[in-house]
């Protein structure tokens, strides 16, 4: 095990460059296929995905504004 981490250490970079090099080339060759990653964003309606994450903030932010409400309402009140 401690080989296996050593030359993943020494060739790592290495390995990296080559198979983003060959993952370049493939793209660059099956440019007719299309792009998977923009077909599944169009897929994707952002406007219901904005307002899935608008209510979970809300949900967020209520949740807890009741958890420290109370503790906020008394520092206001013994500041008055």
């Amino acid at each position: 095990m401690k080989n296996a981490f050593t030359l993943a250490r020494k060739y790592g970079s290495k390995a990296l460059v080559l198979a983003a090099a060959g993952t370049a080339s493939v793209g660059a060759f099956a440019q007719e296929a299309g792009n998977p990653i923009l077909e599944l964003l169009g897929g994707v309606s952002l406007a219901g995905v904005a307002a899935a994450v608008l209510a979970l903030c809300v949900i967020i932010v209520a949740i807890a504004m009741t958890m420290k409400g109370p503790v906020i309402a008394k520092r206001v009140i013994n500041r008055v």
